[in-house]
């Protein structure tokens, strides 16, 4: 007898599938935040390399077309909007103070914007303007601030920063103030180019001097009104370190009270290249909260944090609004060195206004990058601040920050080669007495102590 076969499908059952889905719910529950985490841990990585590459083909530029370039860290408070209120730009990405209000706000105000880098810029510094290049012809005659020479030097040329401000006194006769007398209207020939930031050589000397007044061109506008052809501006040329920390010693070239220089090159601080912006990937940042100098300096505060906002600000009349913050220029010269950067000095009270100043790199710079929800600031109630009580309060209640997370980087740029180098952030357990600034810095030494990475 022939036996008939029959096929017969059988299908999963409702209980059966509900069980996968379930199963399969778990599994993604365990897996995916590892997923997710790898991923961000592999942003701050890509970071850290674009970043790396970026600041070296600066330097390439630079070497490239014999002329300074910088790279431009740009905070994210410093992106401007016009107020039609105010008639005046204002920050886009940070709240502003109300008026009369600025002393109500703590130093934290603001923080992550003034501490968040998630875009960079490249700067290019112009051709030199030079006195073959003026229309009309311009005399420089070189002062000192004791020389009681007619006419006497302004007392009340910049007020932020004054002509005779830096003195040496001690019998120095130090040249560093100058007279500029031109055919035509002063201010309109050199105003933009004699103000702080800018360098000047003088005669046939390649030395160049830091100018470091007036801060702006205003003060030239002001001073015109009453003899046009004329303006002032002094430079930094120190026998040693007087009145600015930041600048290194400088050579001091003993000009003489009086007399005149007629040929003179002016170097304009770099401008910005726009077309050449890199936006970071998404979540990631340079943490400028963390990033600064090798090493602490005595009464600057803490020099390696030089670039976070609460190192700028000094008690609450200080507090800058989110515009006042300047970008961080890192300036790399033609022969490939780390020559100078452009950071807000130390806003100390009742100054409300922080200038941009130039700042020597003689120690290595350190740029932090991580995670842009991890730009934090652990304040110590007691002090109205942020030091290592208060981020040992954040990191026992599990707050996660970028100096505390394996997954960051930490880039160096070399002060004596402009070498750039990234490696992943290595903790260091803080030691008795050990400062924030002790923690931050040693952690960077454990990083490079441990392992440099050829990204």
């Amino acid at each position: 007898m022939m036996k008939i076969r029959t096929n017969t499908r059988h299908g999963m059952t409702l209980v059966e599938l509900l069980v996968v889905l379930g199963i399969v719910s778990l599994l993604a529950a365990l897996v995916l935040p590892t997923v997710k985490g790898l991923m961000t841990d592999r942003k701050t990585s890509q970071s850290a390399i674009v970043v790396k590459n970026y600041i070296e083909a600066a330097r390439a530029r630079a070497i490239g077309k014999n002329r300074s370039v910088a790279v431009v860290l740009q905070r994210v408070s410093s992106r401007a909007i016009f107020d039609s209120a105010t008639s005046s730009y204002v920050s886009g990405s940070a709240s502003r103070f109300a008026a009369g209000s600025r002393a109500s706000f703590s130093p934290d105000t603001n923080f992550i914007p003034y501490n968040t880098c998630i875009k960079l810029s490249l700067a290019e510094e112009p051709l030199p303007v030079t006195e073959r290049t003026l229309p009309m012809g311009a005399t420089i005659i070189a002062r000192s601030p004791s020389d009681g020479l007619t006419p006497s030097i302004p007392t009340n040329y910049d007020p932020l920063v004054p002509l005779l401000d830096m003195d040496q006194g001690n019998g120095i006769a130090e040249v560093r103030v100058f007279r500029v007398t031109t055919t035509a209207n002063a201010a309109d020939l050199l105003g933009e180019y004699l103000v702080a930031g800018n360098e000047i050589s003088l005669g046939d000397s390649p030395l160049r001097f830091t100018i470091a007044s007036p801060t702006s061109r205003k003060p030239h506008d002001n001073f015109a009104s009453g003899n046009p052809n004329e303006i002032w501006f002094s430079v930094y040329n120190e026998v040693g370190l007087d009145g600015s920390a930041e600048t290194a010693m400088r050579p001091y070239v003993n000009l003489t009270a009086g007399g005149a220089v007629s040929s003179f090159r002016i170097y304009q601080k770099p401008k910005p290249i726009y077309s050449q912006a890199l936006q970071l990937p998404k979540g990631t940042c340079i943490d400028l909260s963390l990033s600064g100098f090798a090493n602490d300096r005595p009464g600057l505060t803490d020099y390696r944090v030089r670039f976070s906002s609460d190192w700028v600000i000094s008690g609450t009349d200080g507090i800058p609004t989110p515009e006042e913050l300047r970008p961080i220029y890192l300036v790399f010269s033609p022969d490939g060195s780390f020559s100078r950067i452009y950071a807000n000095e130390k806003s100390v009270p009742p100054a409300v206004n922080p200038q941009a100043v130039r700042i020597d790199p003689v120690e290595d710079v350190f740029l932090h990058i991580g995670r842009i929800d991890q730009v934090y600031m652990p304040v110590d109630t007691s002090v109205g601040g942020r030091n290592r009580t208060a981020l040992e309060v954040a990191v026992a209640n599990g707050v996660k920050q970028n100096l505390t997370d394996p997954s960051s980087y930490v880039l160096r740029i070399s002060a004596k080669s402009g070498a750039i180098t990234a490696a992943p952030i290595r903790q260091y357990f803080p030691l008795a007495g050990d400062t924030l600034g002790d923690i931050i810095g040693k952690s960077r030494l454990g990083t490079y102590n441990s392992t440099i990475t050829g990204q």
